[in-house]
């Protein structure tokens, strides 16, 4: 005969409620009672619990272990290879783990899950400026900015591409930006 499974007990929630209360403790910065719930969840044989990995990588991520955080990405990109969300997360953990290549693949897979998606085509910006292609760099910043215009404001902050900020290369293509021989240009805005 068949041994029967027994019913969670109270002290262990169910999957469901375990990534809610682990997204709580997650918004209270603590990260490491969070992992505690979610990492029984990754464990487990079958599909990957989606909500649970990514709360895992961003709450490995929030305590510095890029690399670990990437791990349970990859998981969840092997597992859903058409959320382009999975992809972004790979892409942000593997720069912050200094894997440019591996980060630019993820970022660029992303891309062509939500072309639309401001902030990958920033983060392929700043890959791009890092690795020394300059034209490509401009090219993702440029296509960051069209889609979400306040991505210009960070290049202030932004190491990597705040060497971009005064170059002609970017300002004459940013609309309503450039410089123009007609000096009435202005005149026609």
């Amino acid at each position: 005969m068949a041994k029967k499974a027994s019913p969670p007990s109270a002290s262990t929630p169910s999957g469901a409620a375990a990534v809610r209360r682990a997204h709580e403790l997650f918004k209270q910065d603590q990260t490491r009672e969070a992992l505690a719930l979610l990492r029984p969840l990754l464990q487990r044989k079958g599909d990957v619990d989606a909500d649970a990995a990514a709360l895992a990588a961003a709450c490995l991520g929030m305590d510095g272990k890029y690399e670990e955080a990437a791990n349970v990405d990859r998981k969840l990109c092997e597992a859903q290879p058409d959320n382009p969300q999975g992809w972004h997360s790979l892409g942000y953990d593997l720069l912050n783990a200094g894997d440019l290549r591996g980060a630019l693949e993820a970022y660029t897979r992303a891309i062509e899950l939500e072309p639309k998606r401001a902030s990958a085509h920033y983060n392929v910006a700043r890959i791009c400026a890092r690795m020394g292609d300059r034209a490509q760099a401009i090219e993702h910043l440029l296509k960051a900015v069209e889609l979400q215009p306040d991505m210009l404001d960070r290049l202030d902050e932004d190491p990597d591409l705040r060497p971009f900020k005064d170059s002609p290369e970017l300002i004459d293509r940013l609309p309503g930006q450039a410089n123009s021989d007609d000096p009435y240009a202005s005149w026609y805005v």
